[in-house]
C-alpha cells in the first residue's frame, strides 16, 4: 500500500508541476508579441500564484521522486528510473529556475513600464527559454517516473 501511494503522489505532483511548465509554453506565442508595458503587466498580474504554490508544488514533487526512489530501492530499473525522474526535476529547479528564470523575475521586479530597459526584450526571451526548457525537463522526469512505476513491483500485482 505505501508504494502506491509513493507512486501515485509522485506522479501527480510531477504532472502538476509539468502542468504549470506547459502553461507557460502555450503562453509563449502570444505572449512575445505583447509590447513591453502589456508584457509587463502580465507578468506582474498572472503569476503571482506560480511563486507560492507552484514554488510549494515543485519542491514537493522532487522530495516525493527522492522518497520514491528510496521506497524503489531493491528494484534497480525502477530505482534508476526514479532517480532520473527526480534529478530532471531538481535541474530544472535547481538550475534553470535559480540560475536564469529567478534572476530575471528579480531584474522584471525593479522595472516600471516608464523605465523598461532597451534590452527589456533581450530578459523576456531567457524567461521564455527557460520556461521551455523546465518543461522538456518536467515532462522527461514524469514520464521517468511513470516508468519507474510501470517497472516497479507494482506492476506484478
Amino acid at each position: 500500500m505505501f508504494l502506491y501511494f509513493w507512486c501515485v503522489l509522485s506522479l501527480t505532483l510531477a504532472a502538476l508541476l509539468m502542468g504549470t511548465s506547459f502553461a507557460h509554453v502555450l503562453e509563449m506565442p502570444a505572449k512575445l508579441r505583447y509590447e513591453g508595458p502589456l508584457w509587463l503587466q502580465v507578468q506582474r498580474s498572472l503569476y503571482r500564484a506560480y511563486a507560492c504554490i507552484g514554488g510549494a508544488i515543485e519542491v514537493a514533487a522532487i522530495v516525493a521522486a527522492a522518497i520514491l526512489a528510496v521506497v524503489l530501492r531493491d528494484w534497480r530499473p525502477a530505482l534508476i528510473a526514479a532517480l532520473a525522474g527526480m534529478a530532471c526535476l531538481a535541474i530544472a529547479f535547481l538550475f534553470v529556475w535559480m540560475m536564469v528564470t529567478h534572476r530575471v523575475n528579480a531584474r522584471i521586479a525593479k522595472w516600471t513600464p516608464d523605465t523598461l530597459p532597451a534590452d527589456w526584450q533581450h530578459w523576456r526571451q531567457r524567461w521564455e527559454i527557460s520556461h521551455a526548457v523546465r518543461f522538456v525537463l518536467h515532462l522527461s522526469g514524469f514520464v521517468l517516473l511513470v516508468l519507474a512505476t510501470l517497472i516497479s513491483p507494482l506492476a506484478d500485482d
